[in-house]
């Protein structure tokens, strides 16, 4: 991919730095990306497109201090992750629909696992319904289980923010299912 980024600079400086900051930084969006998406096309796709956005601004992100540029390539590769999941149509929903859902037989009987099974299945259907930002941290969340802090990381977030965006979400979800009369 380096090859094509270089083919489109003009100047030996601007390929150098081009070269630098993809050396350093290309490990870090693509473990972003993944966190995000799950996905490694996906994730690919979308640190291919973060590096093209680097060099169509190339004056300002190449004027930026290193720290500076990782915190900007960060988000610009968690905007264009969210990109792709609207355009390809991923949802949350996927992710909860392709998850394999393990109860140990042991631990549970087969019509409390039937249940329990049952009850995931209705909440991935609300929570298919709310917004993407909602969704993705929720997945994050109780999919991925990932901590507040490393969501942060990923969506460019404190953690206190990801606590609240994940109480919203949980709020959204808590009111789809009111409104069919579930959970009152």
């Amino acid at each position: 991919m380096l090859m094509i980024y270089l083919a489109m600079l003009e100047n030996e400086q601007d390929k150098k730095k081009m070269t630098e900051l993809y050396e350093e930084f290309r490990y870090d969006c693509l473990h972003v990306a993944l966190k995000i998406t799950n996905n490694m096309a996906m994730s690919e796709d979308a640190v291919h497109d973060a590096f093209l956005a680097v060099i169509k601004h190339k004056e300002e992100m190449f004027a930026l201090t290193c720290m500076d540029f990782r915190k900007k390539i960060v988000i610009i590769v968690k905007n264009k992750c969210i990109d792709l999941m609207r355009k390809n149509k991923f949802s949350s929903y996927t992710y909860v629909g392709d998850i394999e859902y393990e109860l140990a037989s042991d631990d549970l009987p087969l019509d409390i696992q039937i249940i329990k099974k049952d009850e995931f299945e209705r909440i991935s259907k609300y929570i298919s319904e709310i917004d993407e930002i909602s969704r993705l941290v929720l997945q994050m969340k109780y999919i991925q289980g990932l901590s507040y802090k490393e969501i942060g990381e990923a969506l460019g977030m404190t953690p206190k923010h990801v606590d609240t965006r994940i109480m919203r979400a949980k709020q959204k979800v808590r009111k789809l299912m009111e409104q069919e009369g579930i959970g009152k």
